[in-house]
């Protein structure tokens, strides 16, 4: 299957993390038959039109590793068999372009990136909150609240080759430093502060922290979909998600396996019970392992990439 994928141009949005996820994991799968367009240059390793360090989370994780490069000679002058448009139309960028368009006579997929709250066509009311609905037919949604038929549930991935084997005697601390406010009852409401996660500069460090870490605590914040979850596991820490239990099914990471917490004293009732004089019960790895099997299966860029190509393949 031979697809064009057409990328948001702003170089500020150029880390936007589902347009990266999808890109990273297609081109694995399916190598030169997955076109950006125009091309996502930081996926290449090159910063030429921004600083890495000025990207949203300075690129950690997702740009740790650049992409195979392929050619693009012939870009618009190539029948496709889909086309998937990425995640600009949240900034304003346009979509459904003629031009592009008639490159394919086969279906026109877009990306959606959007997060639960912020400026979109359609809102809905969900537990009496104005959120972002559903905003495209045939279309891939991150924040998926509200089933309907061709809109299909997505999420945020991780590279398999950030990975990290999981090292127990590593640990030295109970929670990770870059914890965000809210997830520790720090803050009554977090949707966009405490990103604690900049205080390193370094990414090795950034994993460092994680990977010493007993638990990585995390929180639903402008969406329940976010690197962090994929991160913490993949340092090999143990990760308990606030409110977890108050997520839509459809709503990304789906049938994550975790512990839900929603105060204070539930939350340190969960680790005093997981964790005994510094030695992990049973529980605790039991749960550990479960979430590394999750995120090699259902977590990593390309078993995102394979949902999407599975449902596309469907759908020609």
């Amino acid at each position: 299957m031979k697809i064009l994928f057409l990328t948001s141009k702003k170089p500020e949005y150029q880390a936007e993390y589902l347009e990266l996820t999808i890109l990273n994991g297609m081109r694995k799968l399916i190598g030169d038959n997955f076109i950006d367009y125009p091309r996502k240059n930081v996926a290449y390793g090159d910063f030429s039109e921004i600083e890495k360090n000025k990207l949203h989370g300075k690129g950690f994780t997702i740009l740790k590793h650049p992409i195979k490069d392929i050619d693009r000679e012939n870009v618009l002058n190539t029948n496709y068999d889909a086309i998937l448009y990425g995640t600009g139309h949240a900034i304003g960028e346009d979509y459904y372009i003629p031009k592009y368009d008639k490159l394919t006579t086969g279906k026109i997929w877009i990306l959606d990136g959007h997060d639960l709250y912020g400026n979109a066509k359609i809102k809905k009311i969900f537990n009496n909150e104005e959120i972002i609905g559903n905003q495209f037919k045939f279309s891939f949604k991150r924040e998926l609240v509200f089933e309907e038929e061709s809109v299909f549930p997505t999420g945020y991935g991780i590279p398999e080759e950030v990975i990290l084997p999981i090292d127990l005697d590593k640990k030295s601390q109970l929670i990770q430093t870059t914890h965000p406010n809210y997830s520790n009852f720090e803050v009554i409401r977090d949707l966009a502060s405490g990103h604690k996660h900049h205080i390193f500069e370094d990414e090795d460090q950034y994993y460092n922290d994680l990977s010493k870490s007993w638990f990585g605590l995390t929180c639903k914040k402008g969406g329940w979909d976010c690197m962090r979850h994929y991160e913490i596991i993949a340092a090999g820490t143990l990760l308990l998600f606030r409110d977890y239990s108050d997520k839509p099914n459809l709503c990304s990471p789906q049938n994550l396996p975790t512990i839900s917490y929603s105060s204070k004293r539930e939350l340190k009732k969960i680790m005093k019970s997981l964790l005994r004089r510094n030695n992990p019960t049973q529980e605790y790895l039991d749960l550990l392992n479960a979430q590394r099997d999750w995120l090699l299966n259902s977590g990593t860029t390309t078993a995102r990439a394979k949902n999407l190509l599975s449902i596309m393949k469907k759908n020609i």
